[in-house]
């Protein structure tokens, strides 16, 4: 069963309530030119061709991303949109703040069977978008044990999910 290296994060990811408000926040305390907001799932998708599960059950839900460089690391701010996701839960909870870590793993399958035997539940993963596309992303709640989500993303393309 292979574990997580938790020395390469990919990105921290931040719910927001607003991408432009943050940004607009954000410009005042740090100067940054680099970034790219995207819809998720992207509108031309169809529904069909996205696969977005929400504490084990079939769902859909929407939300805006904006990636920030930052050095040599990335900042996710996550606006939801529409639907029940964890973003939302966690915004409603928690109000903004930082809600995961990214890492690579090479099997998301692997990845849920490590937490799993852990005690620890996947709550929600899905089909990867753009650059991603063919993978798989899948989030982890270790918020008890660390303070906040994991996420994964498989390394390879089409690894189906058990």
């Amino acid at each position: 069963m292979s574990k997580i290296d938790l020395n390469s994060y990919i990105h921290v990811g931040v719910v927001v309530r607003s991408i432009e408000k943050t940004l607009e926040r954000m410009k005042r305390i740090e100067d940054f030119t680099e970034y790219s907001i995207t819809d998720f799932p992207p509108k031309e998708m169809k529904k069909e061709d996205v696969q977005l599960y929400y504490y084990g059950k079939k769902n859909w839900f929407t939300a805006r991303f904006c990636f920030v460089k930052m050095g040599s690391s990335e900042v996710e701010f996550i606006e939801p949109v529409e639907g029940e996701s964890v973003w939302k839960d966690f915004l409603q909870e928690k109000g903004e703040g930082i809600h995961h870590l990214k890492y690579e793993v090479d099997s998301l399958n692997d990845a849920m069977d490590f937490f799993q035997s852990k005690g620890i539940a996947c709550i929600q993963y899905g089909s990867a978008v753009g650059k991603n596309l063919g993978k798989t992303w899948a989030y982890f709640d270790t918020t008890k044990e660390l303070g906040y989500v994991i996420e994964v993303l498989n390394r390879q393309v089409g690894e189906q999910v058990r």
